[in-house]
């Protein structure tokens, strides 16, 4: 059996730990976040952002991050107001919801991060990490835009 490519073992990582995020979410109460949810809550700042701009970010497409913005907005975690700097724009807002989500993420990840760092040993644990800062330039661009 050949080994599994790196893209592969990244992927099924990145699996688990939404799985695991996924779980931790719903037994907080909040039933109805999936992963794919993650390309908004990632990308959207304390005082809203454009959809265009939540697209750009996630590399999505605007009909793709329309869809999802809907659909949390159905279900209470984001609301749409006008952009005051262009009335015929909107602003997708983060609900108390969404900032409740993004606490918790936040707590799940330092969690996941611990485990990591457990599991590993510290000289491993930093070593990978650097490792993955390397292959992803500008370490991916993803600081956190709620805490």
């Amino acid at each position: 059996m050949p080994e599994a490519y790196t893209q592969s073992l990244l992927l099924y990582a990145y699996q688990e730990s939404a799985r695991k995020l996924t779980r931790y979410l719903r037994e907080k109460g909040h039933t109805s976040i999936r992963p794919k949810h993650g390309a908004v809550f990632a990308n959207i700042d304390r005082d809203g952002a454009r959809a265009t701009v939540l697209a750009e970010r996630s590399g999505m497409g605007k009909a793709a991050m329309g869809e999802l913005i809907d659909e949390l907005e159905r279900l209470g975690y984001v609301e749409r107001h006008p952009d005051p700097a262009d009335r015929r724009a909107k602003m997708v807002m983060p609900t108390q919801r969404a900032l409740e989500v993004t606490r918790l993420v936040h707590r799940f990840n330092g969690r996941l991060e611990a485990s990591y760092r457990e599991l590993l040993g510290d000289a491993a644990y930093e070593t990978f990490r650097d490792s993955l800062a390397r292959i992803v330039p500008d370490g991916g661009g993803m600081q956190p835009r709620i805490k």
